[in-house]
């Protein structure tokens, strides 16, 4: 799996260039931001998947890892324009609330919601 990793400000930034995120990438991708928090100091994590097609649970797990790591620094976990059917993976894995969903890097830190969630009537 290919990405680039950037430190701008208090925000870390992953660029998946992969179609695919999924177990043979995971592992770099969770190395990398380790090696991003003992370098850098930075509070959120900003995961661009406008490459990326596909998600497996492993991918996702990686997704959670990376939240993990952001929350534990104080700061929140964003992905930049995932395809629907990663948004759907997300909504049917009760995650909607767990990442928030913005158009381009540089709208962290304004005012997203989580991914949205159909609402069922009782």
């Amino acid at each position: 799996m290919k990405f680039e990793t950037e430190i701008q400000n208090d925000t870390l930034i992953v660029r998946v260039q992969n179609t695919t995120f999924d177990i043979r990438g995971v592992k770099a991708f969770k190395r990398d931001i380790f090696l991003a928090i003992a370098e850098s100091d930075f509070k959120n994590i900003v995961i661009n998947m406008e490459n990326v097609r596909m998600v497996d649970s492993t991918g996702l797990g990686g997704l959670l890892f990376a939240k993990r790591q952001a929350t534990i620094k104080g700061g929140e976990c964003y992905l930049v324009k995932p395809q629907q059917k990663i948004i759907s993976l997300i909504k049917i894995s009760k995650l909607g609330d767990v990442f928030k969903i913005i158009e381009n890097e540089q709208d962290v830190g304004k005012s997203v919601s989580p991914v949205k969630r159909n609402k069922k009537s009782d």
